[in-house]
Formats: structure tokens, sequence, C-alpha cells
């Protein structure tokens, strides 16, 4: 994998991200369009399973009205009364429901070590599963900029963002997650949405580490990216 393999790699992760954040809104008429972005993203990726799970999402949606999917996702994330899949990460890593605990704290404490503050027009809490994603989507975007720049030092301090992201937050609450709504949606899309994330999110914290693990610079043996290549 040269330089350009690489970039379009990455770029198809950053759009991934970016794409499921947008599926966690209100549904609206785009939704479509954002699962049929998803389904070429995935085919991308060359992830058989995701891409067969995305095509069960847009078969669904030709299925289904807009006001069907917005009672079922107000059911599983917004309640009014209970939710029945919480889409907050503190939920799943305090335990007992709890939201604004320790693990919404390191969050606030990420996206301000990268510039980052939650936007005024977004009402939820930091740790909702769109705003974790849209983070990952910003982190891999400063790390294609790291890239193109040639600047070694930010390429790797992104990537082991991620990483440890990944490891200490969606990856430590999406199963959880992804299981309350599977077995509490009344539609197939949601369901499979949910099993879609898990299963890509889980498997970019592979591909992170595996990259991290290829290509981390040392003191002894630092990366150039003129000469970057992988099998």
């Amino acid at each position: 994998m040269n330089i350009e393999e690489f970039l379009f790699w990455e770029s198809s992760r950053r759009d991934a991200y970016f794409e499921l954040a947008e599926c966690y809104k209100l549904p609206e008429n785009e939704l479509t369009f954002r699962m049929n972005k998803l389904e070429k993203v995935f085919q991308t990726l060359g992830s058989d399973a995701l891409y067969q799970i995305i095509l069960q999402c847009v078969a669904s949606l030709e299925q289904l009205d807009v006001q069907t999917l917005k009672v079922d996702f107000s059911q599983l994330f917004i309640g009014p009364y209970s939710l029945l899949a919480p889409p907050y990460g503190s939920v799943y890593l305090e335990g007992k429901r709890r939201i604004m605990e320790d693990s919404t704290m390191d969050i606030l404490k990420r996206y301000a070590d990268v510039g980052l503050t939650t936007s005024e027009s977004f009402k939820d809490i930091p740790d909702h599963i769109r705003a974790e994603l849209e983070f990952m989507h910003f982190l891999i975007f400063k790390e294609i900029e790291a890239t193109k720049k040639e600047d070694v030092n930010d390429f790797n301090n992104f990537l082991n963002n991620q990483q440890s992201f990944l490891e200490q937050h969606l990856c430590a609450w999406i199963a959880d997650f992804a299981e309350n709504v599977v077995n509490n949606a009344q539609t197939s899309f949601y369901q499979n949405l949910a099993r879609a994330t898990e299963v890509f999110v889980k498997n970019d914290y592979l591909m992170v580490s595996s990259i991290l693990n290829s290509w981390q610079s040392s003191v002894e043996n630092p990366v150039e990216f003129t000469s970057l290549q992988t099998d």
C-alpha cells in the first residue's frame, strides 16, 4: 500500500464515521442518501459482512416511511419516559444509567486537547454516540492532514488518539448499546444500523492497532512518509 492508496483508505474510514454519525440523527428523507453513501464506503473498505448488513438497511428503508422511523428512533434514543437504548457512553461505562460522570469528563478533555468543543446547535451530552462517531471522523481527518504534510509526529499522535479513544470509549460500550437496539427496535433498519456500527467500530480498532504496530515511529527506526509501504 503506497501513500496514495493509504490516503484513499483513510478517507473511506473518515467518511464511514461521518455517515454513521448522521444516521443517529432524528430521521428525515435524506437518510436514504446517507445509507447509499455508507453502502459505497463499506464496499470500498472491503468488508463483506458490513456491506451485507448495510444492504439490509437500505432494503428496509424502501419498506418504511419517515414517520415510522421517527417513532422507533424516539422510543429507542429520546424517550420521553425511558430510553430503550440509551445512546450515551457513560450509561454503559458508569453503570446505573448515570450520565456526565468520569467517562464524560474524559471525553470533554479529549475534545479540548485537540481544540474541539461541542457545537451550540448540539443539544445532547458529549458522549452521545453521534458525537463520539464525529470525533473519530475528526481524528482521522487530522491524521490525513498530517500524512499529506509528512508530519510524522502528528500522524502518530492522531493515530494513537484514535486507538485510545476506541479502546476506552466506543469499543468499550458499543456492543451493549447495539444489543439494546437489536432487542428493542421496532424496525429492522435500526437493528441493522446498530449491528453495522458495532462491527465497523470493532474492526476499525483492530485496523488502527495494526497500523500503529507496523508504522509507529521510534527513536531507533523513525518512519519516513516517502518510504511507507506495506505488503
